[in-house]
């Protein structure tokens, strides 16, 4: 099944084209002219740039087009008349072709709704490169009459279209109209977009610095950090698995890869100023080798890909019992079995609390399975590979977001 496009029909056949930094939504103007040369040169180049399609007898802009082929992006936004925006179509290149990722659209109730007001009645449609394609709606915000979602799997070619040539926009924009580039002189403006990108790490090398002080906005209170000690995990192949060790039966070990071996778990632990007793898991850092991390990134199964993640999402493990824990993937069948039949086993893993981690492991391989406590319980959290000056992998960090948005209680100066 196709999806739905929004089209421009009828008196209006020829749309001007306007290249700019983009479209500002506050002020709902095109911002930062730029000469059609230079959009050009930045098409090339694989740089930012955005163009706005604009009704020649009204002046209105219809379509705004956000560039960045050097990211694989890009970006169509349908405004409605009073230059809200209404619809975005995302695309990504994959393999040499655009492929529609993903469709939002914003009902609004009136004239006097601000731009995505929470009261929209709204649609998304994520679409995967197999074919596999989910709709959700939601009406008033969802919370006026809830919403509903459906799956279809179709034709994965119904996804994919050429990547348009520069200047060549109509098809991308789903304009039945011919294009009539304006040149302009070069307004200097800053971009009012980006590109979008996934979850990017955070404050990971602090979180393993003891003694560094922080205020957490969703508790509003004061917290330390402190390492401890998580033991050792053994690897017989060094295909790596983060997981909840009571959902071994679906987990897939990482891309990134370690020599089999012993090695060092360390935890990274918040504890409460106002309540020392009181402690939680910030991150646990599988040690690889000692040399200091120069890079990061998002560790991935065989079966993911970054680039169809929207705007600060990630691939997150999923956590059902307030816990994660780092093994083999070799390990993780028995391992499976063992958990779910032995009672003793089960008890060792209601042993972890802050600091505390439990050991279990699988007779066969010798692989060791070390479970730690999920930072807040249960949830989702993401991976992080880091990576040496060599491109080595240095350390697996497993985040579980409690230091993202704190902020560094600064040391008073005495004098």
């Amino acid at each position: 099944m196709s999806v739905p496009v929004a089209t421009v029909t009828g008196m209006t056949t020829t749309l001007g084209v306007v290249y700019c930094e983009g479209w500002d939504p506050a002020r709902r103007m095109i911002t930062g002219r730029l000469p059609v040369a230079v959009a050009r040169e930045r098409d090339r180049a694989g740089e930012q740039y955005a163009f706005c399609l604009v009704e020649q007898e009204t002046g209105r802009v219809v379509r705004v087009g956000e560039i960045a082929w050097g990211a694989r992006f890009a970006r169509v936004w349908t405004l409605d008349e009073l230059g809200r925006r209404a619809r975005s179509a995302e695309y990504r290149v994959l393999g040499g072709r655009l492929f529609h990722l993903l469709t939002r659209e914003w009902t609004y109730r009136g004239p006097e709704s601000a731009e995505f007001a929470e009261d929209c009645d709204t649609v998304k449609i994520s679409n995967e490169p197999d074919g596999q394609q989910r709709r959700q709606w939601q009406w008033e915000g969802g919370a006026g009459g809830g919403g509903s979602e459906w799956q279809h799997e179709g034709d994965p070619a119904e996804f994919f279209q050429d990547v348009p040539r520069f200047s060549d926009w109509a098809g991308l924009c789903a304009v039945d109209a011919d294009l009539v580039e304006a040149d302009s002189e070069q307004e200097f403006a800053e971009p009012p977009w980006h590109p979008s990108a996934p979850l990017r790490p955070e404050g990971l090398e602090a979180a393993f610095q003891p003694g560094r002080r922080w205020t957490v906005p969703h508790w509003n209170r004061t917290v330390v950090t402190e390492l401890a000690d998580g033991g050792t995990v053994r690897f017989p192949t060094g295909q790596v698995v983060v997981a909840d060790p009571a959902l071994l039966y679906d987990a897939k070990p990482f891309t990134a890869t370690i020599a089999p071996g012993d090695h060092r778990l360390e935890l990274s632990i918040l504890r409460f100023e106002d309540e020392p007793e009181h402690v939680r898991v910030a991150a646990a850092k599988l040690v690889v080798t000692p040399e200091p991390v120069v890079s990061w990134e998002h560790a991935v199964t065989a079966e993911q890909d970054t680039l169809l993640l929207g705007d600060g999402e990630y691939y997150g493990f999923g956590v059902d019992g307030g816990q994660g824990c780092f093994v083999d993937a070799v390990a993780c069948p028995a391992l499976d079995e063992l958990i779910a039949e032995s009672d003793e086993m089960i008890d060792q893993l209601c042993t972890t609390d802050g600091p505390r981690t439990a050991v279990l492991t699988e007779p066969e391989s010798g692989g060791t399975l070390v479970a730690f406590s999920s930072g807040m319980g249960d949830g989702a959290y993401p991976v992080w590979v880091g990576r040496s000056a060599s491109g080595e992998v240095a350390c697996f960090v497993a985040d579980m977001l409690l230091l993202r948005y704190a902020e560094e209680v600064a040391e008073e100066v005495l004098t």
